[in-house]
Parts: C-alpha cells; structure tokens; sequence
C-alpha cells in the first residue's frame, strides 16, 4: 500500500501531465513505473513493517492477548523474535537496494525519459498552448506536423519572470542535447525585440532586428530534473562512491589551496551520501524497535489509527535525517556521521520502552 502511495506520488509529480498532454505513451508510462519501484521500495518496507507491527502489537495488547502470552512465560523479547528476523532481512535487502538497485533504477529512469525527450522532443509542445515546461521561456506554435513547427512564438524570460527578449519565427524545430540535459530550438525566417539598455520594463528602447536562421537552449531540468553533481552523487552505487572519493582524496593533496579545500569538500560530499544511504539501511530495525513497544502501550485496533501513529513516528525520522543534510556545508561538526543520529535515538528509546513494556506486562500477568 504504501509503494502504491509513494509511487503515485512520484507519477503525479514527474510523469501524469507529460501522459495527459501526450508527451508520453502509455507503454513508457507504465515502463517508468516499473524503473522507479526500487525507488519507492527503500521508504515503503520499513513503513509498512511499522505499520503492521503497530497493529500486530496494538491487538495483541487491546484484547489482553499479551497479559495471557506472558503468564505463559514467554517475554515479549522472545515473542517479537520473528518480528526482529524480518527486521534484518528488510535491512540487508534495503542496504543492498540503497547501494545498487536504487541508483540504477534512478539512472535508468533517467534514461529512459531522455530517450522519450530525444524519439519525440515535439511532444513537449502542444498546438495553441503557451508552453512553460521550459525553465526561463515560454512558447507557442500555431501549427506543428512531424518534426516541424510552424509560426512560433517564443519569451525569454529573466531570473524575475521578465520578458527579455520576444521572437517569432515562420517555421522551427527542435535538436536534443543529452549532455546538456536541453533542447536546441533552432528557428527560420523571423524576428526578434529586445530593449535597450539597464531597465528591461523600458518599452520606449525596443528595437527590432530580422534573422535568417537563429537557435536558441532550453533547460530540461524542470522536466528530467538537475544534472547537478549533488543530485547524481545521491544515486552513485557503492563502488561509484568509493571511486569518487578516491578520486577526491588525490585531488586534496595537489593543487592550489583552493582547489585542495574544495577536493576536501567533495570528500565530505561523498561521505554524506554513503553515510546516509547506509543508515537509511537500518531504518527498519529502528521502526520496529519503537514500533513493538509503542503498539503495546497504544493499544489500539484501528488499522487508521495505527497509520498515523506510524505516520507520525517516520515523519519525525525522517526530518531528523533531512535536519542533519542541511550541515553540509559545515564539514567541522562531521554531517556524515550525524546521519546515525535519528537511528540511535529510535533504537535507544524503544530498548528502553520495549524492556519497561515487557515488566508492565509481566506485572499484569503476576
């Protein structure tokens, strides 16, 4: 159920107006969908084992199941022993998902939307509609057929949504750049305005000035995402992330200063990433730690109920592991390590919550 959540959240986001505008077909739709479960996979397992121990638990103990289980001499230590298997094997499969199976999934779900971009770059304009899926302009084409526009209009737009510079043109089409992650709009037999001068709302300065053939970049980023080093460094697979931090690590010991502190930057860079994917890992076994004692003492039957005290309980992990991203740029209190942080805690606090429910109830049953 909830992989079904997550990736309806990642479908609606990227892909469900790309399918309603017809930018994408229903065979690569459902393609990309199958690409991003492992994505969605590494959130949803410890989530559900939260929510289902929650509820296990909370049963157990409503109903005065626990009190009986416990009179009978079995502690909820050995009771939960099955739980804490599944725990582990979460663990490993989420650890080897994190390191392996993620990034190529995030990778080839990339890949697939630029060979999407790059087999029909038309797609991404429709007849009659001002286009802004492009970061910085908007377009529009009165008439478009195979792999050519006709009478197009075309904004650039600055950092403050103003019009920079307005062109039209008889006929255009597009050229895809996949290592620049843009479209290359290349247009014939136009015109284009621009103002003169400091102040772009000056419309007394707009000057006028024909083309015989001009082109012209737009960004995909919107689209496809950023390209940026930090946004792929987080999908690098376990050996990509121990070559770029050897890579790194020679950086840091030649060079100038300042190319030296920003190698050492990197490094930290790369040691956050594999940090985070290897605590994330054991994000199960943090859940279940707290999940066990907390159904005990909520002692609820609602499967609602149960989901949002599990809810609640991920929301406030996962912010502490989102709390401690934005130190990156304070290398000095060691962001990387910091990540086991919200594991410690759950773990410590549910110990310590599991050993006092496990006397309670043993008081109960006494």
């Amino acid at each position: 159920m909830f992989a079904f959540i997550l990736l309806t959240g990642n479908v609606v986001k990227d892909m469900l107006g790309l399918l309603s505008e017809g930018q994408l077909t229903f065979t690569a739709f459902f393609k990309l969908l199958f690409v991003l479960f492992p994505f969605v996979f590494i959130h949803a397992l410890p989530f559900g084992l939260l929510t289902g121990v929650l509820m296990a638990m909370g049963r157990l103990s409503a109903q005065s199941e626990l009190t009986a289980i416990r009179s009978a001499g079995v502690s909820i230590f050995r009771l939960s022993s099955s739980v804490f298997i599944l725990a582990v094997i979460a663990t490993v499969a989420a650890l080897i998902v994190n390191f392996y199976y993620g990034p190529l999934a995030k990778a080839e779900y990339r890949r697939e939307l630029a060979n999407t971009v790059q087999k029909n770059p038309l797609s991404f304009v429709v007849e009659k509609t001002f286009v802004k899926d492009f970061d910085g302009a908007v377009l529009y084409v009165s008439n478009k057929e195979d792999s050519r526009m006709e009478d197009i209009w075309f904004w650039d737009l600055d950092d403050e949504g103003r019009v920079n510079r307005f062109s039209r043109a008889e006929s255009a089409r597009f050229e895809y750049n996949e290592e620049l992650n843009t479209l290359n709009l290349i247009l014939t037999n136009g015109y284009y305005e621009f103002i003169k001068g400091d102040d772009p709302e000056d419309y007394t300065q707009v000057h006028t000035q024909s083309f015989g053939r001009t082109s012209t970049s737009l960004s995909l980023d919107r689209i496809l995402g950023k390209a940026t080093f930090e946004r792929k460094l987080k999908w690098f697979t376990f050996y990509d992330l121990v070559r770029e931090r050897k890579k790194w690590v020679e950086a840091s010991t030649v060079g100038t200063p300042e190319e030296r502190a920003e190698a050492k930057g990197k490094i930290m860079d790369v040691q956050m990433a594999f940090h985070e994917k290897f605590a994330m890992g054991f994000t199960a076994i943090s859940f279940i730690l707290l999940g066990i004692p907390m159904g005990i003492q909520a002692q609820r039957k609602e499967t609602s109920a149960n989901i949002f005290l599990a809810l609640g309980l991920a929301l406030g992990y996962y912010f502490m592991m989102l709390a401690v991203g934005w130190l990156g740029n304070k290398p000095e209190l060691r962001p990387d390590l910091l990540y086991w942080v919200p594991n410690i805690v759950y773990q410590a606090i549910g110990f310590k919550m599991l050993r006092n429910a496990d006397l309670s109830v043993k008081a109960s049953a006494a």
